[in-house]
């Protein structure tokens, strides 16, 4: 159902921005695009792989390493905050890949610090699919290679809110900061084929599949979102993540391995909805909105009720 906003409160809020010298508009909440580990050089040659295959890339950069890795070489400041709890997620030139061939992985954003209350907010990535190494023939046919991976995975919340815009859901184990076993309700993505990687990954980001978006209800300021594998691996290796309302997709030209669920993950953004987090208020003559400057913030008070600038309720 449509919302009805005051015309009264809008405008409130709209003197309270030009007082700031700003305009009502979404605000970043979160955005990485790993230009870190674009960056990240030791000496001469880059820290990370620019491909996301196991093995040497063409500047001798060996097995992308893994946040593990990342953390004993004291690395894993390159990840602006982002971490992982399976440990399985590897760091590539400007992006990250989960999982590895048996064992789910995962990859955990900072918390959403810069709310102040619930609020509505927009996610959108970037996600890829993985697909195995070509390997041709002496006469340039084809022997083997090319074989993409499961094509679903999961994107669930943490501390606070829930996702909406979501087709399928499941129900995926993981843990929680201290280790212990939790569950939660996770958005189920699903790949299209013509968006897995091949030999260019460069080329990939700029198909269209590979652009998602979904809505978090009622975020905080404890919100965490976690993309991960269908199967996350704390210990147990994984040896098939199909099941029967997901099998396994029929138009891979090269098939589909079921044991392995790699994905590649870039561009990744939090914004607040605008439109969905200034509070409906009924329009009435008698309630006149005050602006009103506390510790340096400038709040709109509308009755006994007071809102920041971006018309979220503050309590």
């Amino acid at each position: 159902m449509k919302k009805t906003y005051s015309k009264l409160f809008v405008a409130a809020l709209v003197a309270a921005s030009t007082f700031i010298g700003m305009q009502a508009q979404e605000t970043v909440v979160l955005q990485e695009n790993f230009d870190k580990l674009e960056t990240a050089m030791n000496g001469s040659v880059h820290k990370y792989g620019k491909n996301p295959w196991t093995g040497a890339d063409a500047e001798k950069v060996d097995y992308q390493p893994n946040y593990n890795k990342l953390v004993s070489d004291g690395n894993d400041g390159d990840l602006n905050g982002w971490s992982s709890r399976t440990t399985w997620a590897y760091a590539c030139q400007g992006y990250v890949r989960i999982s590895k061939t048996g064992y789910g992985g995962d990859l955990l954003s900072p918390k959403f610090a810069s709310l102040t209350a619930p609020t509505d907010v927009k996610l959108s990535w970037q996600g890829i699919g993985y697909t195995s190494n070509q390997k041709l023939n002496a006469d340039g046919s084809y022997n083997s290679g090319l074989v993409h991976d499961y094509q679903y995975y999961c994107v669930a919340v943490l501390g606070g809110g829930q996702l909406e815009g979501v087709t399928k859901t499941k129900q995926v184990a993981y843990k929680d900061a201290g280790g212990n076993d939790i569950t939660l309700n996770a958005a189920v993505i699903e790949i299209p084929t013509n968006a897995f990687i091949t030999m260019d990954t460069t080329a990939a980001w700029g198909f269209e599949g590979t652009k998602n978006e979904l809505t978090i209800k009622g975020a905080t300021a404890e919100t965490q979102v976690v993309f991960m594998s269908v199967i996350p691996s704390f210990g147990a290796k994984s040896t098939d993540y199909t099941s029967a309302d997901m099998p396994a997709a029929t138009d891979a030209e090269h098939g589909v391995n079921i044991k392995v669920n790699r994905v590649i993950l870039d561009n990744i953004k939090v914004t607040t909805l605008t439109s969905t987090v200034i509070e409906t208020i009924a329009s009435s003559k008698e309630v006149k909105p005050r602006k009103v400057i506390e510790n340096g913030q400038v709040y709109i008070l509308v009755g006994d009720k007071k809102y920041n600038v971006m018309g979220v309720e503050v309590k």
